[in-house]
């Protein structure tokens, strides 16, 4: 890959930072440089790749819900889903003293403000309780970056996701423990990532000696998929 970072004389400071990696960005589009990372390699996991890191379960708040939570959350998502009904009004909006639970956009079933509260949570914290979030599959975004000299600079676009929701970006399999935190978006109205967006400012790690597999959180529902690979950690000079 050609490293248009050599111009890079200094790997930016403040606002200037931001602007000199949105100069690089267009010009790397338009030159065809950016690439996108291959998908990561499933292992081999006892339930498939959304399989939890001991003492979680799925929550299973809704048909297809494997955001991993506590097994006492869990029981009481059923309980909530069973009492759903009886929460609210013939509108369709919930009784005084409820919410919407939201684990998802869809999740219209009527819960105290702490359960919502803890769905958000439950939500945000999803890529720390599977047991390998890098085995995640391809989801609908895509990461590229742009080299220079101490790292490289970290852009995404793409679609698929909770509309106006939160979307961060984490390394995983590389020199720390737990998912290493890149930076966040927010989708637009219909889901997506819209061009390529500047994501972070990457700086190399001393010991990485493989490739960081990115995955992204769609905080609105808590699915966590991989968008690439960047070598931004263990470039070093």
């Amino acid at each position: 890959m050609h490293d248009i970072g050599d111009t890079v004389t200094e790997a930016g400071r403040g606002t200037g930072r931001r602007w000199m990696a949105g100069v690089l960005a267009a010009v790397a589009l338009l030159a065809g440089l950016l690439t996108v990372g291959s998908p990561a390699q499933a292992v081999d996991l006892p339930w498939g790749p959304y399989t939890c890191a001991t003492g979680y379960v799925w929550r299973e708040a809704v048909p297809g819900d494997q955001v991993c939570v506590t097994p006492q959350t869990r029981s009481d998502t059923q309980t909530e889903n069973a009492l759903g009904p009886s929460r609210r009004e013939s509108n369709g909006f919930c009784k005084v003293g409820f919410v919407w639970r939201e684990t998802r956009p869809s999740d219209l079933v009527c819960v105290f403000p702490s359960s919502r509260d803890r769905a958000y949570s439950d939500n945000a914290n999803a890529p720390w309780r599977l047991a390998d979030p890098g085995a995640t599959p391809r989801g609908g975004i895509s990461v590229s970056t742009t080299y220079h000299q101490l790292g490289g600079y970290l852009y995404a676009t793409g679609s698929g996701l909770s509309a106006n929701r939160p979307v961060r970006f984490y390394a995983v399999r590389i020199n720390t423990v737990g998912p290493y935190s890149l930076g966040s978006l927010t989708a637009n109205a219909s889901g997506a990532i819209s061009g390529w967006q500047y994501v972070a400012d990457i700086r190399c790690r001393s010991g990485q000696t493989e490739p960081a597999i990115v995955v992204v959180l769609d905080q609105g529902s808590g699915v966590v998929t991989t968008a690439g690979t960047t070598d931004a950690f263990r470039r070093c000079g």
